[in-house]
């Protein structure tokens, strides 16, 4: 294949730079990239900046070595209204920031766009690299990229960084005519809008309170204890292990064994096949040694995923969580999140309690309410649905009421929490045997199989255009791609089944209305001295100096119902917002 040449001129000085920066002059794309020390913009630095306005030149740029006034042509030039093209955009613009060249203004990211592009495909690298090859048909030469930039630069590694600049043009033209002929500009827009506030979330971090924590570390482990003794004392049974020497040897019960603990069970009657948490859930309430059971893998789960390793996180520059974020991480367009996960962090009070805002801040919380209930009704038009957000009403009461067969104010906080598992449940299409696990396992609700039939049937009855659109959603044949409302795009390899048909156009919808808040919100937050810290699917978190916490409170409620309006037309949007001391406090 084809090899990418590349002329590049290499600037040292100030006034070199001032020279060359003529003939980045103009309108066109700029493609960006940068080199570093490391991967950490905390504790690692930017070494080199690489600028390109062409395929085949680049300035390659060597930031220690200039003064404040070049400094200062650079930032006007990455905060211009021209297009600046990167590859993996949140790393640069990090790295960037961080060095006092804060990028502003209209971006595109090849990754993100191939990604955009390539939705729901078999695995499709959208690694520089691949790109260039399947979109170009050039080979890139990556051997200099895990080499030393930590002092001086060989010819090599100065051709290999202006290559990476060069080659995002001509990339970003081809990615282009894919993105125009997939009808993805407005999703494009928007996840390139939103890296701006990914960028602010991953460099400012969250706050975790050492102290609490490790005592809800030491109060989990005790618990563990216990529960472990008892589960051992009350099963009280022995393997025998044989060593190499023909010895026998009597070992307790490894309580995270599958099979050791179905044996067990079965031993005190307890007829189990597997200890997955939906079997184990038929014996909840109903034997204390599968209550203590579910108590141990619980609190086991929060030791393991959550409490021992969380501290380890901790930033020694900032003293705070940085965790990592994933635009693309399902195909729906939702966020996944790493290094730590926050997103599953549980959300029980004692966990939540931990995260807090720097002092004299305060945090400032906001979710949707039941944004996946509202997209289902814009989706499906049902006029029952549509009706009751126009007027205000409390959906989750009125599908008691109508399930029960009850006027509304008569509906009890039981029926309206089984009505939760109703909505939540059959908007995807559940099954009745399905309804009646999910409302147990996620709302206590207890319900017979009689009971979710009858509940189900109903449902369908109240709402209408539920049903119709279901109905379509089954009928529908060779089915290979999904649409949300900005128009993102989900490809199928086969015939999709009516829960992903059902579940990807909402979810996604409603992903995008996040994603579409977060732009929305990088200049407010910038106004207000604040910064965006986390988002955890359809919740978005502020720390705000406490001085001004009212009017953010105000703004992020504003901005983010602004964002609902942005795509759901006939429905209501509202965001409910907390001033907090903590996580918890929402």
């Amino acid at each position: 294949m084809d090899r990418h040449e590349i002329a590049y001129i290499y600037i040292n000085e100030d006034e070199k730079l001032y020279k060359e920066l003529n003939s980045l002059e103009g309108t066109g794309a700029i493609g960006v990239d940068t080199e570093t020390t490391g991967l950490d913009p905390l504790t690692d630095r930017l070494v080199l900046l690489q600028l390109a306005v062409s395929p085949q030149h680049a300035l390659v740029i060597e930031i220690g070595s200039l003064g404040e006034e070049a400094m200062e042509k650079l930032r006007s030039l990455l905060q211009s209204d021209r297009v600046k093209v990167f590859q993996n955009a949140k790393f640069d613009l990090k790295f960037l920031k961080m060095a006092g060249l804060e990028v502003r203004g209209p971006i595109f990211d090849t990754m993100l766009a191939a990604q955009i592009i390539h939705n729901g495909q078999a695995y499709h690298s959208s690694s520089l690299e691949a790109l260039a090859e399947q979109y170009l048909g050039i080979r890139l030469d990556k051997t200099e990229q895990k080499s030393d930039w930590s002092r001086g630069f060989t010819e090599s590694q100065l051709e290999y960084a202006a290559r990476d600049a060069a080659i995002l043009l001509p990339l970003r033209e081809r990615l282009i005519a894919k993105i125009k002929e997939g009808h993805l500009i407005e999703v494009c827009r928007l996840e390139f809008e939103c890296l701006y506030a990914v960028m602010e979330m991953e460099l400012k971090g969250v706050l975790l309170d050492r102290e609490a924590w490790g005592v809800l570390h030491e109060k989990y482990a005790k618990e563990q204890r216990e529960l472990s003794s008892k589960l051992l004392g009350e099963l009280d049974q022995g393997y025998v292990q044989v060593n190499l020497f023909g010895e026998e040897k009597i070992i307790g019960i490894n309580l995270d064994s599958h099979q050791q603990m179905i044996k067990a069970f079965k031993s005190k009657g307890i007829d189990l096949d597997s200890t997955a948490y939906r079997d184990l859930l038929e014996y909840k309430g109903r034997s204390q040694l599968v209550d203590w059971f579910m108590e141990y893998r619980r609190v086991t789960k929060a030791i393991q995923s959550f409490l021992a390793p969380m501290p380890q996180y901790i930033s020694s520059s900032s003293g705070r969580l940085h965790p990592s974020y994933y635009q693309l991480g399902a195909h729906s367009g939702r966020f996944a999140c790493a290094n730590p996960n926050i997103q599953q962090i549980p959300r029980g009070k004692e966990f939540r309690d931990c995260f807090i805002p720097a002092k004299g801040y305060k945090l400032i919380i906001a979710d949707y309410s039941q944004i996946e209930l509202r997209v289902a009704a814009e989706i499906a038009q049902d006029d029952t649905m549509l009706e009751a957000y126009l007027q205000n009403m409390d959906l989750h009461a009125l599908t008691a009421s109508l399930i029960a067969n009850k006027p509304i104010e008569e509906v009890s906080k039981q029926e309206r929490q089984a009505a939760k598992a109703v909505n939540f449940g059959l908007i995807y299409a559940m099954g009745a045997r399905g309804l009646q696990g999910y409302a147990k396992s996620v709302y206590g609700v207890e319900l017979s199989l009689k009971e979710a039939e009858l509940f189900r049937s109903r449902f369908f009855s109240a709402y209408k255009g539920i049903a119709k659109w279901h109905e379509r959603m089954k009928r529908a044949a060779d089915i290979r791609e999904s649409r949300t409302l900005s128009g993102r795009r989900i490809l199928f390899r086969e015939q999709p089944g009516i829960t992903a048909l059902l579940n990807m156009p909402v979810q996604g919808t409603a992903a995008d209305i996040v994603k579409k808040a977060l732009g929305m919100l990088v200049p407010v937050t910038k106004r207000l001295g604040g910064s965006i810290i986390a988002t955890v699917h359809d919740e978005i978190l502020l720390e705000v100096p406490e001085l001004i916490a009212e009017e953010a409170a105000q703004e992020l409620k504003a901005v983010m119902e602004a964002a609902g309006v942005y795509y759901l037309k006939k429905v209501p949007v509202t965001a409910e917002t907390v001033i907090a001391d903590s996580w918890a406090d929402k």
